[in-house]
């Protein structure tokens, strides 16, 4: 059985049409995707039976905020823009950073981020998404 450790993991971000590039800087991520089901039961049935349905996710970045480092102010000035077109492409790391290798990579909206700053800490920055397209599972 192999065992994953989260320093082995990376992010990819995107914004307007560009190539995904590493994030530098990136503390932690965290994915959730949840399937909502149809109730398909029919007069008769003595259990319930269900069929899946519309698939979404949402999910958080954090990085060490450092304004030089390559892709951290894309991501973090993804958040200003109005009438944002779900233009942002992102993929998830388990392992390393070779695009389509144990990953989840989707199209997304930064909803939100919060940069907190605190005496004798690193400066974080922690950026909530949601999905906005297929959700592509690598994850070997």
């Amino acid at each position: 059985m192999a065992t994953l450790r989260g320093e082995s993991g990376s992010v990819e971000f995107e914004t307007g049409g560009g190539s995904l590039a590493t994030v530098v800087g990136t503390r932690s991520w965290s994915l959730s995707i949840t399937k909502e089901t149809l109730d398909t039961s029919v007069h008769g049935n003595t259990f319930r039976q269900f069929v899946g349905s519309m698939i979404s996710g949402s999910g958080t970045v954090e990085l060490v905020y450092d304004p030089d480092a390559t892709g951290q102010a894309a991501s973090v000035e993804d958040i200003v823009k109005a009438n944002d077109a779900a233009d942002a492409s992102f993929e998830l790391f388990t392992t390393g950073n070779t695009n389509g290798t144990d990953s989840v990579a989707f199209g997304g909206i930064i909803t939100d981020m919060e940069i907190t700053s605190t005496v004798g800490e690193l400066v974080i920055v922690s950026c909530n998404f949601i999905t906005s397209s297929t959700i592509t599972s690598n994850l070997e």
